[in-house]
């Protein structure tokens, strides 16, 4: 161990001074007054040559300290010549952000000594960065001139370490710089560098000074023995020796908490939040420079836009998860002082220097001292600068943390730092590495990674564990009899690629039972669910099911509460010392109340709080102290168990989660064990609670704690646990087991989570996994503090060790956080009908806050509302808007509304006013239904069709069926009155039923409207139809704003009310519009149908797919789509905010004025001055830029530069249909100084004509400028009349902005659109009330199916392999008719997308088989028939599936491959085909081949030239005619010259001579004409024009073409006949042929081949000859051969290859290979198969080289074979 020693003096400054070179003591002097005292302790130890460990604040120049003797060092050699061309300096930074900032502070003070002080002799001393941004041009250039100075990260400096390219410009490194450590070594990203660094001392030659600095701290000694442990001059004789400069950390600090609120401790959680935002605002506005650090990003971008809102300028954000550009650019804006406030999660805690900051503010406790004291200093970064910071609180529970964390902070505690040691993830990735540089002995590689201080006690069964696990994941060989191990394969390429020990959290999707996708949740939330466990997402609640890959399984648990907080795996642990902090608190606070003193003044007098927040403070604990004297201690736990259904205990410990976590999970191990269910387990910082299925002994805890087999009861529940899954996960991915990308490729989440799941599966059977062991450690180290409860657990018996159990009915105020964080998630639920009755009076009371006690109102208040709302009618009209509120009239004024506003109007009045409004056919009477309550009543016309409806639903059986919707309702009917004369009608008309849904809402929107509030019940008893239906209408009212719940006349349960009258009665001062009202107005906008697509684009501004078209354009297809792309006035960009979209160029000012100027550098500018007039192509932009893999940043630097310059709309995209090629040709148009954008008011006046009503937020959608200036915008354009506001309930009143003409249309009621409309999620309709569809029809990839405004059902389908894959319709009985009628016209479209073939699984989440008759009547007048399988309907294909290897069996047959097809002998081979590429494509047609193509040539005269693929192939003249004449391509002008030579003439050589042209010009001539087929070449070398068919018929011959190509393929998918056909036919065409094939009986279409999931077409005379054919040889298939296009997708996807030679064995696919062939052999250079299957592989390879007489070669070879022995 090295001998550690601890600086105390400081050494005298001009003593340093004396000690500097001229050039940089001149210089110090000129820039400081002094040095600090962490430079005078460390400099003079670094100047000799000694390691040192700095710990001092920040802002105390620890950076300068570092680097000053080093560039002291490096002047000297410079002024002497003797500075070599090496690396003399490594300085490692944990974050690029800090590698960047040093760079600048570094090269700063060098060019000052270099301009100001050095002679112009001195060689310049270089500083260079490495990190995984940097550029490989920059990579390069660094190997040639090496920098003096190499900043970089750990990850960067493991990869140059392996690079043997970089490790010989390591040798004369001198120093090692590792900052920041205290974020390094607590991690394995630490553990990772600790052996790179064991690893440079290994492979360096020189002695290296090494220097750690940080802030913060401990313990040093430790941090000290990581530094220098590999360090060779390390011996037991002679011990390393490293100094410490400890600083210390007691720097001046200028603290506060400050309350968001004075009524702070009873103010709801929610509205602590509105608070912040407006004391942040005043603390900016009153500094300069500030720092808002907040705990999750998601609150950064919360924070952000809340205090852009609010008015604040200058405010961004900063966090991790931004793109690097605008990090960088927020970091260099607020070093130059042009912003006033950054919000940050953590990204800005470490030591980047991000200029002057006066003021930092920290919401919320941080967890930790460290991180306090990282964040503190931020504000007073620079020397004897003074940290200034305020705390705002969010709890109670928060403000006492805080308060432990001030205490601890001036009281100079430090978190102490906690070492992974031993960890074999990582050793194994370093393992890979290490096979990268060399083979390795076992034994010495051993010693190597034992040098390294994490693993200095690694056992040797460890290592050799890990060993045999990478050698059996073949991540690397290991030969045991020679004690070696080396590389193998891809482990290059992946360790590469995925080196580091970050772990990203990745995202789960959430599913429903009916495959429905609801949301997204993050894996550190999903690590803490168990199946069962209720959690909210998107205004809901779900059960888990089960968690499978990346797929959580739930179901709806409507009415049931969270079990699991929504904020949980957010939350950062709180450390050990802060948890320590926090208890001695309380057990001061106890002393207190036990000798019977007040608090405030302890707080006040000797903690120094201020007063307002120890009188908060006090006032939560005096809470606490009224129900129970016991706090947690170091010697306590509390334990509360609560009255309710199941028995719940919330356990307090005070001691931070990962304790909580560890005491919780082995309570629940025990539980499990003993056959107690566990229900709900859910943790915070202070505590746990559990909710069991039976009572536990609190009293015998203690026991069962400390019995034997706890510790494995644990061990089992963990094994079970999302989190096990997770940390193996991130093991394995670490290891390298479960690479995260392969090259260039990134494995798709799901690959990999698939990947994990099968590694975790096969781990889990193992006796003992060294991955299991390692996730395992990782929990029990990390997650769970075990060293704590261990302790703990073995006090009880020796020490006063207690653990305290109370039953209470609500838990103190110390646990109650926990107990209440899943009440508060209600506050989430769009409807809380199911929730709010059964809550305690004291929840409901802290969840509303005053607005429970708001809703209280008393009854005549109530009753005189209501009765305000309709007077009583003194004319025939009054009486009509008494009628369209409530239900049917008789002469007995049953209803209660009519019995209270008609009593007192005399009989023969009111029948005369009837009887006028009947003859003015404003009422009805109603016949037919059989209702007694309806039949022969008066109704208003309007509600004649809703009472029609519902009474004959009632007698049809409604009020049996638990959904209305569910029931049929074709047939039925009911009858209506018309031409009244004295009250009687002169006929009857016969109604069909209106929408049953709408009919049942409007009736009870009505009863609300005129009745009051009342409990579901009450309108239950008054509607003949089950209660649960009317529930189930309640809530969707409740979820769209129309209604709302509470308590509202003293009630038990929960009545609902009108949203409109609640906000009303409590107070509402605002006329506000009804919501559906609104909704219908933006309907009936957005759906105006026009006769042409450009005009229905005009409408919406911007289209951004087809499907938008289809309902708003009259007999639009989907195929006019692309006639419409290639309009001449149809632009293509991101045109709003970063949408992608099409529109119209006149369209282009408006939404050129709604973006601010775009920014351009000068790449941007360059490519804009290159576009012309006409436009320009991508290819065209870059022609003149240098290509190539050396080239590639500057290719990078281009593509990054243009889509800059879309993003910011400078320039847009037209297409243009160029003929032989499959896509449209993007032509850049410059829009910027070329368009002139409208002004900014002007522009958003009319976007809001065009998609008004809208929301300031949906606005931020539109508009690409900040909010705070949209907010402007909007309120001076309100000013001057050009928009108007209005207000509607949504449930609060909310703004939306309309034209003054729509605002003046919404004071009068409009009628109701009822179409039923199928739409995309993305179409501008749904988009706007995308959040209320999601809540309605849940979350997921689905077409919401609207009726009107209303979104009634969901179709969840995708076109999948050509096909439409329908997994469930969900559209109610009551409208099968009209949604029969609309799915037809939307599957006829997407026959012009090529998609005809429909699959279909259920319908109403039934399987399709088991629908009942009205649907299966439905489906079949559709076109769907059974697939035959019992589980899927299909339409438009059969289902025929044979096995792939008769596919394959048949396919080589038909192309002469089969033993029993081969031609006789080449001649005849080449004599029937059509075309050939070489001789490997023809020598495996034959079974004799004697003569090769090139001496065959001339004799079947055969010339060379460019098929429709591209590539040069052998054919017969008339051949290349039918493809030129195929390609119908005109000749240029300028090519016509030398075509006409060719017409004439074949030698090549008279044309150079006539020319005086070299070869390599006349080669550039004709190369082109060669590639379009407009030339082809003879087997002597000569030229001949290919000239098209005249007069041919184009489309005939197309079809011939397709017609003979299709002929020897049994089976083809589009996508494969795509790419055998050549770019000259487009996928319409091919489908065109392909349907003319069918139509006459050539093809069959559907499912052909069994394992595959594409529609296929298929010959059917082939497909009925199956079993004639033997089975067929093995073979190779080279990339030459035609067929190889045919398996391109299967050699992309299984092997990896765009292109290579293909193994057959026994009809499949095993493997393929890459080879070079050059002098008669074949050079093997890559190879991917299955190992199992790779001695047979061989061997057909070894047959295909003899076959050839071309022997295989190569080391891969040898390898392969070496491998097999």
């Amino acid at each position: 161990m090295p001998e550690i020693t601890y600086i105390d003096e400081l050494s005298d400054g001009d003593e340093i001074l004396s000690r500097l070179s001229p050039p940089v003591r001149n210089w110090f002097l000129d820039k400081f007054d002094d040095f600090t005292d962490p430079q005078k302790s460390a400099i003079p130890k670094i100047l000799d040559g000694e390691h040192l460990l700095l710990c001092s604040p920040t802002g105390s120049g620890k950076t300068l300290t570092a680097f000053l003797s080093i560039i002291d060092n490096l002047v000297r050699r410079s002024l002497d010549g003797s500075l070599p061309d090496t690396i003399q300096c490594i300085y490692i930074s944990p974050i690029k952000a800090l590698a960047n900032d040093i760079q600048k502070n570094l090269i700063g003070p060098l060019n000052e000594i270099k301009e100001r002080f050095l002679p112009g002799r001195a060689q310049d001393i270089k500083v260079g960065l490495r990190t995984g941004d940097t550029p490989q041009k920059e990579r390069q250039r660094m190997l040639r001139k090496p920098p003096h100075i190499l900043i970089t990260t750990p990850e960067s400096l493991g990869l140059l370490l392996a690079s043997k390219r970089f490790r010989p410009i390591l040798n004369d490194l001198r120093w090692l710089i590792i900052d920041e450590m205290h974020s390094l070594v607590p991690t394995k990203r630490g553990t990772h560098l600790s052996l790179s660094l064991a690893l440079m001392d290994s492979v360096v030659d020189s002695e290296v000074q090494r220097i750690g600095i940080s802030a913060t701290m401990e313990p040093l000694d430790k941090v000290a023995e990581f530094l220098v442990a590999s360090d060779p001059r390390e011996s037991d004789m002679d011990p390393q020796r490293i100094s410490i400069a400890k600083i210390s950390g007691s720097r001046e600090l200028d603290l506060d908490i400050l309350l968001p609120t004075p009524r702070f401790t009873s103010t709801p959680v929610r509205e602590i939040l509105d608070h912040n935002i407006d004391h942040i605002k005043e603390l900016v506005e009153a500094h300069t420079t500030t720092l808002v650090f907040v705990n999750t990003r998601n609150m950064t971008e919360t924070f952000v836009q809340r205090l852009k809102v609010a008015g604040l300028l200058g405010v961004e954000g900063h966090h991790g998860s931004m793109d690097k550009t605008i990090r960088v650019d927020v970091e260099q804006r607020l070093k130059n002082g042009l912003l006033r406030c950054v919000v940050s999660s953590s990204s800005l805690e470490l030591g980047i220097d991000i200029g002057s900051v006066d003021l930092v503010i920290q919401v919320g406790s941080p967890g930790s001292i460290a991180t306090a004291l990282q964040r503190i200093g931020r504000a007073g970064h620079q020397v004897d600068g003074l940290p200034r910071a305020r705390f705002l609180p969010t709890s109670p529970h928060d403000l006492l943390e805080l308060v432990a964390l001030q205490n601890g902070i001036l009281a100079g505690k430090m978190d102490l730092l906690r070492f992974p040691e031993n960890c074999l993830d990582v050793l194994a990735q370093f393992l890979i590495g290490l096979t990268i540089i060399r083979e390795w002995d076992i034994d010495e590689a051993y010693e190597l990674v034992s040098a390294s201080w994490p693993y200095r006690s690694l056992p040797y069964d460890d290592y050799i564990e890990v060993l045999d696990l990478l050698d059996e994941e073949r991540r690397m060989w290991v030969d045991w009899e020679e004690n070696r191990f080396g590389k193998r394969g891809f482990a290059q390429m992946i360790y590469y690629t995925n080196i580091g020990t970050i772990a990203p959290d990745n995202n789960f999707l959430v599913f429903t039972s009916d495959g429905t996708l609801v949301g997204q949740l993050s894996s550190s939330f999903v690590s803490s669910l168990r199946n069962g466990d209720v959690f909210l997402l998107g205004g809901s609640t779900y059960r888990v099911s089960n968690v499978i890959g990346t797929r959580v399984n739930v179901t709806s648990a409507t009415g049931y509460r969270p079990t699991i907080p929504s904020w949980t795996g957010e939350a950062m642990s709180r450390t050990n010392e802060l948890s320590k902090e926090v208890l001695e608190l309380l057990a001061l606070v106890a002393v207190q109340y036990r000798i019977g003193k007040g608090i405030t003044p302890f707080l006040v007098d000797v903690l120094g709080l201020n007063r307002p927040v120890a009188n908060a403070l006090t006032q939560f604990l005096d809470e606490h102290s009224a129900t129970t004297f016991q706090v947690p201690s170091k010697d306590r736990i509390l334990v509360e168990q609560i009255d309710a259904p199941l028995p719940t205990y919330v356990v307090t410990t005070c001691r931070g989660r990962a304790f909580n976590l560890a005491l919780g999970y082995l309570f629940a191990g025990i539980a499990a064990r003993d056959n107690i269910a566990v229900h709900e387990l859910s943790f915070d910082e202070n505590g746990f609670m559990a909710k069991l299925s039976h009572e536990v002994e609190i009293s015998a805890i203690p026991n069962v704690f400390s019995s034997r087999g706890s510790g494995e009861s644990l061990h089992q529940y963990l094994l079970e646990s999302q989190l096990f899954a997770k940390r193996f996960r991130e093991v394995a991915s670490r290891s390298m087991l479960n690479p995260r990308r392969i090259g260039a490729e990134e494995v798709s989440p799901k690959q990999f989570q698939q990947r994990a799941e099968q590694i975790l599966h096969r781990h889990r059977k193992m006796e003992d996994s060294v991955v299991v062991r390692e996730a395992m450690s990782e929990i029990l180290t990390i997650d769970l503090d075990m060293g704590q409860l261990r302790d703990f657990i073995n006090r009880m018996d020796s020490e006063d060790v207690r653990i305290v159990h109370r039953r209470v009915k609500m838990p103190s105020p110390l646990g109650m956080t926990l107990f209440m964080s899943s009440f508060e998630d209600l506050l989430s639920l769009r409807t809380r009908a199911y929730l709010i009755k059964d809550l305690d009076p004291e929840i409901l009371r802290r969840l509303l806050g005053a607005r429970s006690l708001a809703t209280d109102l008393d009854e005549a208040r109530l009753w005189e509302y209501y009765q305000s709302k309709v007077v009583v009618p003194t004319n025939a009209n009054e009486l009509l808007r008494l009628m369209d509120m409530g239900g049917g009239l008789e002469s007995k004024l049953t209803h209660p509304l009519y019995s209270e506003k008609l009593k007192e109007i005399e009989r023969d009045t009111l029948r005369g006013w009837v009887h006028e409004l009947a003859e003015r056919e404003l009422i009805t009477k109603v016949r037919g239904t059989g209702h007694e309550k309806i039949d022969d009543k008066w109704f208003s016309m309007r509600m004649a069709e809703v009472h029609g409806t519902l009474g004959c639903l009632a007698i049809a059986g409604a009020a049996e069926m638990d959904d209305l919707r569910a029931l049929y309702t074709g047939g039925l009917h009911y009858e209506m009155g018309v031409s009244f004369v004295g009250g009687n009608p002169s006929s009857w008309r016969k109604r069909s039923l209106s929408d049953p849904m709408d009919c049942l809402r409007l009736k009870l929107l009505d009863m609300l409207g005129s009745e009051g509030p009342q409990t579901a019940e009450a309108l239950s008893l008054r509607l003949p139809f089950p209660s649960a239906q009317v529930e189930a209408v309640l809530q969707e009212l409740e979820m769209r704003n129309l209604a709302s719940i509470g308590f509202f006349t003293q009630t038990d349960e929960g009545e609902f009310i009108l949203r409109v009258d609640e906000y009303r009665i409590t107070g509402g001062q605002v006329n506000v519009i009804d919501y559906r009202t609104l909704q219908t107005l933006i309907l009936h906008k957005s759906f105006a149908t026009f006769d042409e697509p450009i005009d229905a684009i005009r409408n919406l501004a911007l289209v951004q797919r087809r499907e938008e078209l289809l309902h708003r354009v009259t007999n639009f297809r989907f195929r006019d789509w692309k006639d419409i792309k290639h309009d001449s006035d149809i632009f293509n960009g991101r045109l709003l905010h970063n949408r992608v979209g099409y529109t119209l160029g006149n369209q282009l000012p408006m939404l050129l004025g709604l973006r601010g100027d775009p920014w351009l550098g000068p790449l941007e500018e360059e490519l804009l001055d290159k576009i012309t007039e006409e436009g320009t192509s991508r290819s065209e932009l870059f022609a003149d830029y240098p290509r190539g893999k050396e080239n590639a940043h500057v290719q990078r630097s281009l593509k990054s530069a243009l889509s800059n310059l879309e993003r910011q709309l400078a320039v847009a995209k037209q297409y243009i249909d160029v003929p032989n090629r499959k896509r449209s040709m993007a032509i850049f148009r410059r829009l910027h100084g070329r368009i002139e954008p409208l002004p900014f008011h002007e522009a958003l006046s009319h976007l809001i004509a065009r998609i008004g009503p809208v929301r300031i937020h949906t606005l931020r959608f539109f508009v690409a400028r900040p909010v705070e200036e949209l907010a402007d915008a909007l309120r001076e354009l309100e000013e001057k009349g050009a928009i108007a506001r209005i207000v509607t309930l949504q449930p609060d009143p909310t703004d939306y902005y309309a034209s003054p003409e729509d605002a003046e249309r919404l004071l009068s009621p409009l009628p109701e659109d009822r179409k039923m409309r199928i739409l995309s999620q993305s179409d501008p309709f749904s988009s706007r009330f995308i959040q209320e569809i999601r809540l309605l029809l849940k979350q997921g990839w689905y077409y919401p199916v609207f009726k009107g405004v209303d979104p009634i059902g969901r179709i969840l389908m995708f076109v999948v392999n050509d096909y439409l894959e329908i997994k469930d319709i969900n559209i109610p009985h009551s409208y099968l008719d009209d949604f029969k009628t609309t799915f037809e016209e939307l599957l006829e479209n997407y026959r012009d997308r090529l998609v005809d073939v429909s699959v279909l699984h259920a319908f109403n989440g039934v399987p399709v088989h088991d629908c009942d008759e009205n649907i299966q009547l439905i489906l079949s007048d559709l076109g769907f028939v059974s697939m035959g399988d019992g589980e899927r309907y299909i339409r438009g294909g059969v289902v025929a599936p044979i096995s792939r290897k008769q596919v394959n069996r048949l396919l080589f047959l038909h192309h002469s491959l089969h033993q029993d097809s081969r031609w006789e002998n080449e001649t005849i081979a080449l004599e029937n085909t059509r075309e050939l590429r070489d001789d490997f494509s023809l020598r495996g047609r034959c079974e004799m081949f004697r003569v090769n193509l090139s001496s065959m040539v001339a004799a079947h005269q055969l010339h060379q030239g460019s098929n429709l693929r591209g590539h040069l192939v052998w054919a017969r003249y008339r051949h290349f005619q039918d493809l030129q004449t195929i390609r119908n391509v005109p000749i240029e002008a300028e090519d016509e010259e030398i075509l006409q030579f060719f017409r004439e003439h074949n030698d090549p050589d008279v044309h150079m001579e006539r020319n005086a042209m070299s070869r390599s010009d006349f080669r550039k001539l004709v190369s082109p004409l060669v590639r379009s087929g407009h030339l082809i070449q003879d087997y002597r070398g000569g030229f001949k024009t290919v000239e098209p068919i005249p007069n041919a018929d184009l489309w005939r011959i197309k079809r011939d073409y397709l017609r003979e190509l299709v002929q020897n393929y049994p089976v083809i998918t589009l996508k494969q006949l795509e790419r055998l056909a050549g770019s000259s036919f487009s996928p319409e065409e091919i489908s065109d042929v392909m349907h003319e094939f069918e139509e006459d009986g050539t093809l069959i279409k559907g499912f052909l081949v069994d394992d595959l999931q594409d529609i296929c077409w298929g010959r059917q005379d082939m497909l009925e000859g199956l079993d004639a054919p033997s089975r067929s040889r093995d073979l190779v298939i080279p990339p030459s051969d035609p067929l190889i296009h045919y398996f391109g997708s299967l050699l992309r996807e299984r092997f990896g290859y765009g292109s290579a030679y293909l193994v057959f064995h026994k009809e499949e696919p095993i493997a393929a290979f890459k080879a070079n062939t050059r002098n008669d052999t074949i050079e093997i250079t890559d190879f991917v198969g299955d190992s199992d299957l790779e001695k047979e592989a061989v061997r057909v390879m070894k047959e295909f080289a003899w076959e050839h007489d071309m022997p295989l070669t190569g080391k891969l070879y040898e390898r392969i074979r070496s491998r097999m022995v």
